[in-house]
Parts: structure tokens; C-alpha cells; sequence
């Protein structure tokens, strides 16, 4: 590892530790209290599934950490420390995890935390019956498990996977009852059973989740401030999709404090004496929009290279973000280690490159309308989206959309019924698709671009973008298994800079605001998400 390499590392890390570890305190004698009901007005992503393994909203985390511990906690330096697992031993092979489990554990539900919880857990992590969007994703190379004793599982990979303990530490794959898995697994989306600090009571969709305190819990993580249950009697999620809503709830008192803080209202939090903040930029991939490199027009690398140069990304993240977001340099955020920030400024913009490419492309004839065409074809590109697309997002569509068509390029917005949306997703007919991939590792890198990643009809996989790449795959399979990862990486994204297979706008940020009489409220590293374990309020 370079000490260029070295210093990006701590850099990340000190910037992780200097969000996730704030403590969201002020006034009084600093001695926590017990009892109340904290609200957390959040925003319109909604999970689906509050099954850990089953659901990739950005909301996820924050709906089930406070009911599912982790095997393992990724502290704000980027180690990893003992949480369900009290001990783990690597084979010098890089293929077999023992892992040594805390005992007097217990679910809600009265099932012991054992080797065989955690077995249940992985098979569940990966049974396709589970529909996992994401946890299958990360634990793809797991291969099988044997219980060694009570408290000793040996699990067994198919291939060396360096961010094995790093993602076994996101909420995502947070542990679920073994008895729940096995007698009940219908269940789990509706009702999850856990061994967190909180025990789930109800979910109203569309308006709240609401929890209670687990009264016999006293296995925290090593890092957290205190031992023993909760201090908050009650937790209650309150789904506010409207920026403006969720802002004047948290100025009004309604809630004790907001997610996603709008950016508009940001300055205003700060200025306030009666509220604090607190924000983190989650690592992982930049909120990009995707290009279908399996079919055209996009499947010509030069199209796509001429997109991402037409765009003027720098101001329209700034207009559209009041100035509050950082504009993405690559393929990775700024946060996550293994950034490269030697490549930053490689994407520019440049409109006359862009029509130059057009034109090597073969695009060099125009229409009526300015739209270029090739043996008779427009040059067009669909990109279906939500009917509750985010409105910054299609601010940014509409912004994206009006700068192709000056070089040429017809993007059609369309909106269909969430059925076919979800139908072309996954057939791959649609030419843009936008989103984003939090997660603490480089290795998001493989989730979203290696082409084992292509949706087929035996797995759901996350490269949207379609694209097949030898040398990426290559690059990628061969840090994830431990060997050079931070030059390997450094090298994927220098390639997929080459390879334009989406058009980076910006790091997300998660931007938290609260009340005053909030104290301890924190983030959980591995994934930057709300985390209430040491929160209490000073009623």
C-alpha cells in the first residue's frame, strides 16, 4: 500500500469517525436519562420488506438496526470489532471464517443466539426464496457452513472475499430469529424478530413503524457508550416524503428530529440555537444515472462518453442541492476507502467533445428537430422512472435531458405503472436507470459493474448498467479476494472513467437534524443510518 494510498484510507476513516461518533448532545448535566418516545421524521423511501435480508431502500438500516444486531461492528477508524461474534479466526487460504459466537444472547421471541442462529441466518441470506436485492449480493461467496459446537460456526467461502467481515457488519445483514426463519419466514417483511435494543410493535404503511424497549438486552457493541437496555422507552419511524412536511415537524416539535434533512433548510438548521446537526457522506457509489451498455444506443462506448461530457454536472448539483452536495469525482464516493482520489477532474465538461465523439460514432446527420440519426434511426434512449421519482432526482433528469438534446441526443422520460417498471428492469429494456449503492467498501465496485452481476433469470443481480468488461472483471475479481485491492481498485475506476457506463452526479450525504433535548444520537458507521441505542432525551 503507497502512503498516497494510506493517507485516502484515513481520510475516509477520520471523516467517518467525525460523523458517525457525534454525539448529538447539549445542555444539562450530560448524565443520560430513561424513558420518552423519541419521533424520527423520515423520508418518503419507505422500505418494502423489513426483512434485513430482503430490502435495499435506503431507509432499510434505519427501520430494522434498532430490531436486528449485527455479527460484527465496523468501528468509525475501519476496524472491526466483536459484537454477536465475540472472536473469528481466517484460514491463511482466505476460504474458511470461524467464528466464535457471544453467548446469553436471546431473540425476542425466546430463541437462543447460537451457531445454529447463525447458520440460519446465512442460508436465509441466500435462499433465493428470500429475494434478497442486496445481502445475497454480498455474501455471494459464501459456499456452506458447519457447526463446530454451540457457539462455533466454521463458514466456508467459494473464493477469497476480503470485505467478507466488512459487510457482515451493515444493518443489511443484520441477524433475524432462527425460529422465525424456520417456522415462520412469511413473516419476517411484516414483522421482524430480533435480538436488537428494540422490540418491533407495528407498522402502518405509508406513516410510522413503532417500537419498544427491549428490557433484557445487554450485548451492545463494544463501542457503544453504555451497557444494558435502551435508554428510550419507545422509538417511533414517521414516514414524511415531503421535504417542507418533514422540515416544519421538526421545527414545530412535531418529531424530535429529521432524516435527510432537505438541503434548502440546511443553512436554516445551522443558524438555529434550538436545533443540532449532524451529517456523514455515505460511501459506497455516487447517486448516478445508469446507461444500458447492452443495446443502443448506449452500447457504443463513444455515445456514452459523449453523454457524460455534454453534461454540466457541477451546476446542476449545485442548483439543485443549494450548494449543500458534493459533486462526484468517479465511481465511488469520496468516503469510501479505497477512493482514488488521484483521478479526480478526469470527468469534464466539454460540449464539443461531445459532439466530436458523436460524430467518430457515425451520428453525424441531423433531423428537423436536431436530433442526430444513423441509417435512418433517431438517436434516442428511454429511461423509465417512479411516479415518485424524488423531485431532485428529476430535476436532474429533466436538466440531463435538455443537455443530450443539444448535441443531439433525444432522451425520452417516461413513467410507467410500477409493474412494468419493475418488469423492463429486470428484462433490461430501458436504456438510463438512476440510483445509488451505499456501502463501505471499494468492493461496490464488483456489486454494481462486474458482469456476474447482469440480472438473469437464477439470480437478481445490481449492474443496471449491463456491462461486460474482461479486464474489469478481472481487476475487481482479483481485489476483492485480497491480492493488492487498494492499487486494484485504483485501476477499476481509472477504468471505468475509459468505460462511461453512468454519469456520477454526487457523493449522498446523510444529513441529520434534531432537537436540542436530543443527546447521543449517533450513525452507524458501516452505513451511515440513524442509530438509537445510547439516544435519550432530556425531557
Amino acid at each position: 500500500m503507497t502512503k498516497k494510498t494510506l493517507a485516502i484510507l484515513l481520510a475516509a476513516a477520520a471523516l467517518l469517525a467525525g460523523c458517525g461518533s457525534t454525539d448529538a448532545s447539549s445542555g444539562g448535566d450530560g448524565a443520560p436519562k430513561s424513558g420518552g418516545t423519541l419521533v424520527l421524521g423520515e423520508n418518503g423511501q419507505e422500505p418494502t420488506c423489513l426483512d434485513p435480508h430482503g430490502n435495499a431502500s435506503s431507509d432499510g438500516p434505519v427501520a430494522t438496526v434498532p430490531v436486528a444486531d449485527s455479527l460484527v461492528w465496523f468501528d468509525a477508524d475501519g476496524t472491526i470489532k466483536p459484537w454477536l461474534a465475540d472472536s473469528w479466526q481466517i484460514s491463511d487460504d482466505g476460504l474458511t471464517y470461524t467464528f466464535k459466537l457471544r453467548q446469553r444472547v436471546k431473540f425476542h421471541d425466546g430463541a437462543v443466539w447460537n451457531a445454529e442462529a447463525l447458520k440460519a441466518n446465512f442460508e436465509h441470506m441466500k435462499d433465493p426464496a428470500t429475494k434478497s436485492p442486496l445481502a445475497a449480493a454480498y455474501i455471494a461467496p459464501y459456499q456452506d457452513s458447519k457447526v463446530v459446537d454451540d457457539y462455533t460456526l466454521e463458514v466456508r467461502l467459494s473464493s477469497p472475499y476480503k470485505p467478507f467481515l466488512d459487510i457482515l457488519a451493515q444493518g443489511y445483514l443484520g441477524m433475524i430469529s432462527p425460529k422465525q426463519i424456520k417456522e415462520a419466514p412469511q413473516t419476517i417483511c411484516e414483522h421482524p424478530i430480533g435480538s436488537g435494543p428494540f422490540i418491533f410493535d407495528t407498522w402502518t404503511k405509508g406513516q410510522s413503524i413503532t417500537y419498544h424497549r427491549n428490557p433484557d438486552y445487554n450485548w451492545g457493541p463494544k463501542s457503544a457508550k453504555h451497557t444494558g437496555p435502551a435508554y428510550l422507552d419507545k422509538l417511533e419511524i414517521r414516514f414524511l416524503t415531503e421535504d417542507a412536511t418533514r422540515y416544519n415537524a421538526l421545527a414545530s416539535g412535531e418529531v424530535h428530529a429529521i432524516d435527510f434533512t432537505p438541503p434548502q433548510n440546511v443553512e436554516d438548521v445551522k443558524a438555529n440555537p434550538d436545533l443540532g446537526f449532524l451529517s456523514a457522506i455515505r460511501p459506497g457509489h455516487p447517486m448516478a444515472f445508469w446507461l444500458n451498455t447492452s443495446r443502443p444506443p448506449f452500447d457504443d462506448v463513444k455515445v456514452r462518453q459523449a453523454l457524460l461530457a455534454a453534461v454540466d454536472r457541477q451546476s446542476i448539483i449545485k442548483g439543485i442541492s443549494f450548494g449543500q452536495y458534493q459533486v462526484a469525482q468517479g465511481f465511488v464516493t469520496s468516503s469510501t476507502p479505497g477512493y482514488a482520489a488521484g483521478l479526480d477532474g478526469t470527468i469534464a465538461y466539454d460540449p464539443a467533445k461531445a459532439g466530436q465523439l458523436l460524430d467518430e460514432a457515425g451520428w453525424t446527420a441531423k433531423d428537423k428537430d436536431g436530433i442526430r440519426v444513423k441509417d435512418g434511426k433517431r438517436l434516442t434512449a428511454y429511461f423509465p422512472i417512479a411516479a415518485n421519482f424524488p423531485a431532485q432526482r428529476m430535476q436532474i433528469a429533466v436538466q440531463t435531458q435538455a443537455a443530450a438534446r443539444k448535441i443531439g441526443l433525444d432522451i425520452q422520460l417516461q413513467t410507467p405503472p410500477e409493474q412494468e417498471l419493475t418488469d423492463r428492469s429486470l428484462k433490461g429494456d430501458y436504456d438510463m436507470s438512476s440510483g445509488l449503492w451505499a456501502t463501505n467498501t471499494a468492493d461496490v465496485l464488483w456489486i454494481q459493474y462486474s458482469s456476474e452481476n447482469i440480472t438473469t433469470d437464477k439470480r437478481r443481480g445490481q449492474n443496471v448498467a449491463r456491462l461486460r468488461d474482461a479486464k474489469l472483471d478481472d481487476l475487481l475479481e482479483r481485489a476483492r479476494q485480497g491480492e493488492d485491492p487498494a492499487e486494484l481498485y485504483n485501476q477499476a475506476q481509472a477504468r471505468l472513467l475509459e468505460l462511461a457506463p453512468a454519469i456520477p452526479f454526487y457523493d449522498d450525504p446523510r444529513p441529520v437534524s434534531y432537537q436540542k433535548k436530543v443527546h447521543g444520537l449517533s450513525f452507524t458507521p458501516a452505513y451511515p443510518s440513524p442509530y438509537f441505542y445510547d439516544t435519550w432525551l432530556d425531557q
